[in-house]
């Protein structure tokens, strides 16, 4: 009688209410972040890197609850922060997060807020058209940009013209094949796979 009162306790607490589904979902969107980050090209003009990190933060803004997003990205940037080599070029620590590069890191967080809340409006399938997801998605990279640039800005002293030619202007085209590459795949899920780490 115990051993299945136990297991209706497991079934129910974990299992049912989603809690395996959601921690699932916070490690795989953190590793993928993480691998994100080794995916970079760095460019002589820019202290800014080009990397695969956006791409993967817009899929777990869109696929994970609100919390558990920003439960990954804040787990993304408190492992750099200790030290570990999460970051681009395999970087971490203090220094890397408050460097040129660290408004961007902080984005991934608003993002996540942005295109979360935008897709949150449409619940239903009809109303969550290829369009709105795009306009989510591509809100999601201009915060990103609007903290990186403001960052930038601070740390370097680049005045305003300075901002947009190196810490926007070159991630431009990247950034609009990741948000179609990412809207496309959210787009295509089916409500089960869109709801898998929100149950």
């Amino acid at each position: 009688m115990q051993k299945q009162l136990s297991w209706y306790v497991l079934e129910k607490d974990i299992l049912t209410d989603g809690i395996t589904h959601r921690g699932v979902g916070i490690l795989a969107f953190l590793m993928l972040t993480i691998a994100g980050a080794f995916l970079y090209i760095p460019l002589p003009i820019t202290p800014v890197p080009i990397t695969l990190q956006t791409f993967f933060v817009l899929l777990c803004a869109a696929f994970l609850r609100r919390k558990d997003g920003f439960v990954t990205q804040g787990a993304y940037v408190g492992l750099g922060a200790l030290g570990l080599p999460v970051f681009s070029g395999a970087a971490g620590g203090l220094l890397k997060l408050f460097g040129p590069t660290g408004g961007y890191l902080v984005g991934f967080a608003v993002c996540i807020y942005v295109v979360s809340a935008l897709l949150d409006n449409f619940k239903n399938k009809k109303q969550l058209t290829f369009a709105r997801i795009l306009f989510a998605f591509a809100s999601g990279i201009a915060v990103i940009y609007l903290c990186g640039g403001l960052w930038l800005a601070f740390i370097t002293k680049f005045s305003f013209s300075e901002v947009i030619t190196y810490g926007i202007m070159p991630f431009i085209a990247g950034d609009v094949l990741k948000v179609m590459f990412a809207a496309i795949i959210f787009h295509k899920s089916k409500s089960k796979m869109r709801n898998f780490f929100k149950a």
